[in-house]
């Protein structure tokens, strides 16, 4: 895997937050990339984030913190969201500008997650602002 996100143009990190923080998978990626920051594999790579929680705060902004740290340890290129806060689509509904967040109330059925609209149409919107970052800067 990590010889696959060195080939690409970029990357964008995702965890759910999890007590304020990043997942113990995601930290386990991050500490198994350490070889790549050694070698200054991702050094100028574009890099953005995204997480989702079962609280409307959940303190998402501590875990894009952490990834854009992250990020730029690595050298990345750090991209974060544009889109304005839009209450009639939904879109940034959590007034993120560091990265994608998402919100989803808790159930411990085991049934799929519900996730808003908007907060899909916030991820897609960001992902393509990354992409397009990506591409104008491997022109």
């Amino acid at each position: 895997m990590l010889t696959t996100l060195t080939a690409a143009d970029g990357i964008v990190f995702g965890t759910p937050t999890y007590m304020g923080g990043v997942a113990g998978q995601f930290k386990c990626f991050i500490d198994a990339a350490s070889a790549t920051w050694f070698q200054q594999g991702w050094k100028d790579k574009v890099a953005g984030g995204f997480t989702h929680s079962a609280s409307p705060s959940g303190d998402k902004q501590g875990t894009l913190l952490y990834l854009a740290i992250n990020a730029a340890q690595h050298g990345m290129i750090w991209v974060g969201n544009a889109e304005l806060p839009n209450p009639e689509t939904g879109v940034n509904r959590l007034g993120s500008f560091m990265g994608s967040m998402g919100q989803s109330y808790l159930d411990m059925s085991g049934s799929p997650a519900n996730v808003e609209p908007g907060d899909l149409e916030s991820a897609r919107l960001y992902g393509q602002r990354v992409v397009t970052v990506a591409q104008k800067i491997a022109a």
